[in-house]
């Protein structure tokens, strides 16, 4: 079975952005990560859909999600890692400390 795993990094990110947006809407920063859940399990049927972003971390992929963010995820023999979850303003290439892909099968450094 398919897994969608999150580093702390990403986890951080989602909590972010909610307590962001919470600030005019709960309801919205609900349908908000509603929506990024279900882009994620999009990834899980077609995991190469999103772009490769090699020049941010090796093996790292980049999908624009209906939102503002932008999902940053590893493919895996079973399933995904979503290392970051970016808003689309952010300056993402001066983010230096990307995630290594441990290749794959493998866990990641994140």
């Amino acid at each position: 079975m398919s897994k969608i795993r999150h580093s702390t990094s990403a986890e951080n990110d989602l909590l972010e952005a909610w307590l962001f947006v919470a600030e005019d809407s709960v309801e919205a920063t609900d349908r908000l990560l509603d929506q990024i859940q279900a882009e994620s399990q999009t990834l899980l049927l077609q995991p190469k859909i999103g772009q490769a972003r090699d020049e941010l971390a090796v093996d790292l992929r980049g999908w624009p999600t209906l939102t503002p963010y932008i999902l940053f995820y590893f493919v895996e023999d079973d399933g995904i890692t979503v290392a970051r979850v970016l808003h689309h303003a952010r300056d993402v290439p001066a983010i230096w400390n990307w995630p290594r892909h441990g290749g794959r099968g493998r866990r990641h450094a994140l």
